[in-house]
């Protein structure tokens, strides 16, 4: 017969269990995203902070945070990377649960990120994948697994991007994309062709970066939709 100490440790062990955070246990997403954000040389200082208060501001809409929980499970991953040169990518915000009642918390996270690259060259392929990676290790079920991939140049470095958009979307990932086209009007072109991939893949287009945030609500709205749209489309420039 076990002890009072024994029990004790028995019952101390599944109040730990039933506590863990969601962080500690898999649990079940509608979503597993991975937003990779261009820290290359083209990219500025000011322009990097759009890009983080863009994302911040989307999460914390009502509108963003309402798709959220309009899904199955009320629940996404979401992780943030940056990339440039083909060596240079760092998980920024690691894989981190989203509600639509943490969503404003996280947009907080997301708006205190610092910068951990500048500048390098624009290694699209060696961004998507290491992307790929930070998929992989994703520590839930995810009903989706999405690489969003913002930018404003093509490839200048490293290897080219569409075999490993091939090799991405054959494992299940679909890759959708951000292109900024202040710097190469016809980026979201080089996008569509040679980067997204995956059931409803499609491109969506930021003039500048002053109208990122505007595009990436748009963006995280199409990806938050349960169904996928069934073609790729660039979105039309205003």
């Amino acid at each position: 017969m076990a002890g009072p100490g024994a029990r004790l440790i028995g019952r101390l062990a599944l109040l730990v269990a039933l506590c863990l955070p969601a962080a500690g246990r898999a649990a079940s997403v509608d979503v597993a995203l991975v937003l990779a954000l261009d820290s290359s040389s083209s990219v500025n200082r000011d322009e990097f902070f759009l890009q983080t208060q863009g994302i911040a501001a989307a999460f914390a809409d009502p509108e963003v945070q309402a798709a959220i929980d309009a899904g199955p499970k009320g629940t996404i991953a979401v992780a943030i990377m940056e990339w440039s040169h083909p060596t240079r990518q760092n998980l920024s915000l690691d894989w981190q649960l989203v509600t639509a009642g943490n969503a404003a918390a996280y947009a907080e996270s997301v708006s205190n990120m610092p910068r951990y690259i500048e500048g390098g060259g624009t290694a699209v392929g060696a961004a998507l994948l290491r992307a790929g990676a930070v998929v992989d290790a994703v520590p839930h079920q995810a009903a989706r697994k999405v690489i969003d991939l913002s930018g404003d140049g093509k490839t200048s470095a490293g290897p080219p991007a569409a075999p490993i958009r091939d090799s991405l979307v054959v494992r299940g990932i679909t890759i959708n994309a951000l292109a900024v086209v202040n710097e190469e009007p016809d980026v979201d072109s080089f996008f569509a062709r040679d980067v997204i991939g995956g059931p409803g893949a499609f491109v969506e287009v930021a003039r500048d970066y002053d109208d990122f945030v505007n595009a990436i609500k748009r963006k995280l709205l199409r990806e938050l939709k349960p169904e996928p749209l069934v073609a790729a489309i660039i979105s039309p420039r205003q």
